[in-house]
């Protein structure tokens, strides 16, 4: 945990004594808050003015001889606003040190490729009616009381107002500081912009300087129409937000919210919008079976039946789609997600969940250690100490010597040719990307299929091995299809130009598993690993798709079992913090070993959440291109469904929703040999 967030107290509340503020490096203060500015190294002053706040997002302070009453509107207060946006205080500006691989990611991309993470939540559904809420002070006989909700928005639909509003209430500024940082223009450190309360405020009596982050969230959510044609606006807007820079000395990231009938931005697909349709109709019937029937319900006057018939079609579902985007720099895709779980209704049960998973992965073994001896604890700690000190050196080893192995042996990226002969035809556009989405199975259904080759074949496939083969053979059709293309134009050719026997993908892995541990705040807790798996196979024989899997479930697993995702952690590290600019960004770009594709795996909550009672129906993240890398994919799970993500350069990929059509034909081919597998053996048994 940072110092930053050690500080951190109840309520959104920073105790500065002298002794805590030396943790900080206090980067100015607009009305010469405490002893003076703290002085770098070389004794040079550090001071810098804030950037000027709007007005328009604040309120007046509470007085204190105002009424116990405080109500909050959306995010603000009628009588004293945002607790955290209160513009007659004194403001200051802390800086901590960025992480290493925040800055890695900053030095790293490239105009055409931006560390930029992408996703999209799909709301549908009613929001939840807040009643008030009274919190009895300690020793009096006054109550405050806190309502909240947002008049901008009805019933049905997710407004900017409202994300402030669970942001808020979920008190994600204390345990999420960094989503209000900026980067400093040296892009070394944080920024966090700090309200300065006096001692005393709001019944603090302890001594001291107390802080309180400013959380300004008309910075980075805004309010935007909704897509109109199925699919394609909600495709051309998530490229433009994955290819277009972001600003990270005003913002770390941004939400871009709209609300339109249901099913119509295709970020919730057509079958799962119908089945929710018809759960609506059901429920609107027995609502209508439950009312008393009166002659005046029925009465055609005054267009009676036909007003409310339109009333009905314009009232009809509708959903709201939040699309976010952030820097790398905040932090990794993985954590984003994570983090944002703290504004679900379930987030109390999550974070439960985790912690109680966290104290017995903690406590695993030492009920058996407790009735050892004092000697025989300390020998078995010793070695196992000497197992880990073993497995690291010897995987790292490995790990070093294949990844230049793979670096000497792959010249060249199989879609370099393709950019080639791209080129020879006409100007190839610069960033454009090509990219869909799409729900590819049930997860009980794609374990099943896993589990079932796995037994056949005497090895353990898991999900994310199945989904790599699949990618790797959509990966091998998008080059034959280049090939044949080009024969098209250039003539007929002898022998294969672009589809090879092996392809090197990367593979990224969280360190933490995809969740945040119990007092953490969001970071960049990742690493990756390259394998090599098959490309181009005979496919004159039944068994090609299974021996593929098979093939890369091994390779993949040699890379997992060692410290390779954690050795990359390390390497970038070093790079940013010890390597020119040039350097680092050469070793990054050489790193993927010509890698043709990354396919990252992300596994969500495995039943469906809720924010403000609102139903989060369907999500997709997209992954950013490393340089050098053409193509991205992104499997994830999610309330039981797996669902697939493209992010691919427009020349590697002119289609997306064929090249995921690939990926979905080897996937039934696969379900294909599982029944042949599972029929083979009940006859064996039978």
């Amino acid at each position: 945990m940072s110092m930053a967030s050690s500080i951190l107290g109840r309520g959104g509340k920073v105790v500065l004594p002298a002794t805590a503020a030396a943790a900080f490096v206090v980067v100015g203060s607009q009305f010469g808050v405490g002893g003076g500015p703290f002085d770098d190294r070389d004794g040079k002053s550090m001071a810098r003015r804030p950037p000027p706040t709007s007005s328009s997002c604040e309120a007046p302070p509470p007085s204190s001889t105002s009424s116990g009453r405080l109500r909050w509107v959306g995010g603000r207060s009628a009588d004293g606003g945002n607790p955290f946006l209160t513009p007659d205080l004194r403001e200051t500006v802390l800086r901590r040190k960025m992480t290493a691989v925040g800055r890695f990611s900053l030095i790293s991309e490239t105009d055409d490729n931006r560390s930029i993470p992408v996703f999209f939540l799909a709301l549908s559904g009613e929001k939840k009616k807040r009643e008030e809420e009274e919190e009895e002070t300690s020793g009096g006989d006054a109550a405050t009381a806190t309502t909240v909700f947002s008049p901008h928005s009805t019933s049905t639909t997710f407004s900017v107002s409202d994300l402030e509003d669970a942001w808020i209430r979920r008190n994600m500024p204390v345990r999420h500081p960094r989503f209000h940082s900026v980067v400093c223009p040296e892009r070394i450190h944080f920024e966090e912009t700090h309200r300065v309360h006096p001692t005393g405020h709001d019944g603090d009596d302890d001594e001291g300087t107390t802080l309180r982050i400013k959380a300004d969230l008309e910075r980075h959510a805004t309010e935007t129409a909704h897509f109109a044609v199925y699919r394609e606006d909600l495709r051309k807007r998530l490229e433009h937000m994955i290819t277009s820079p972001l600003e990270v000395s005003d913002r770390l990231w941004e939400v871009k919210v709209s609300t339109g009938p249901l099913g119509s931005s295709g970020a919730i697909c057509r079958a799962k919008a119908d089945s929710i349709m018809l759960g609506v109709e059901e429920t609107d019937r027995r609502r209508r079976d439950a009312l008393p029937t009166t002659p005046s319900s029925t009465s055609t006057t005054r267009g009676g039946t036909w007003r409310d018939v339109a009333n009905e079609i314009k009232a009809g579902p509708t959903e709201s789609v939040l699309l976010f985007r952030c820097h790398h720099a905040l932090a990794d895709g993985a954590s984003i997600m994570a983090a944002l779980s703290d504004l679900c209704d379930e987030a109390e049960e999550i974070r439960a969940n985790v912690e109680g998973e966290f104290k017995k992965w903690r406590s695993r073994g030492r009920e058996g250690k407790a009735t050892m001896g004092f000697l025989r604890r300390i020998l078995s700690r010793l070695m196992r100490l000497l197992r880990i000190c073993a497995w690291f050196a010897l995987g790292t080893t490995r790990a070093l010597i294949y990844q230049g192995y793979l670096q000497i042996t792959t010249r060249a990226n199989p879609f370099d040719a393709v950019l080639e002969d791209a080129k020879r035809r006409g100007p190839v556009p610069a960033g454009g990307r090509s990219i869909s989405w799409c729900d590819a199975a049930p997860l009980d259904e794609v374990k099943g299929v896993a589990r079932s080759i796995g037994k056949s074949r005497g090895v353990g496939i898991t999900v994310n091995d199945l989904f790599v083969s699949c990618v790797t053979s959509a990966v091998t059709r998008q080059l034959v299809e280049h090939e044949e293309y080009a024969a098209e134009i250039h003539g007929a050719r002898d022998g294969r130009k672009y589809a090879v026997p092996a392809i090197n993908v990367v593979v990224p892995v969280h360190l933490r598993g995809g969740i945040i541990l119990p007092g953490e705040s969001v970071g960049n807790n990742i690493g990756a690993f390259v394998a090599r798996c098959p490309g181009e196979m005979k496919c004159d024989t039944p068994c090609s798709p299974t021996e593929r899997l098979v093939r890369v479930h091994r390779s993949l697993l040699r890379a997992k079992g060692g410290p390779a995702p954690l050795v990359s952690h390390h390497v970038a590290r070093f790079c940013s913090d010890h390597l020119p600019d040039w350097m680092t960004k050469a070793i990054f770009k050489r790193a993927n070993a010509n890698a043709a594709v990354v396919v990252s795996n992300n596994r969500g909550y495995d039943r469906k959440l809720h924010i403000s009672g609102m139903a989060v129906e369907s999500a997709a993240g997209f992954i950013p291109l490393p340089p050098g890398i053409p193509i991205g994919v992104v499997v994830q799970s999610y309330n039981g469904t797996v669902s697939l993500s493209l992010t691919a350069e427009s020349w590697a990929v002119p289609d997306a929703d064929k090249f995921l059509g690939w990926v979905l034909d080897e996937y039934r081919r696969l379900c294909s040999e599982a029944s042949k597998s599972e029929g083979k053996r009940d006859n064996e048994e039978y």
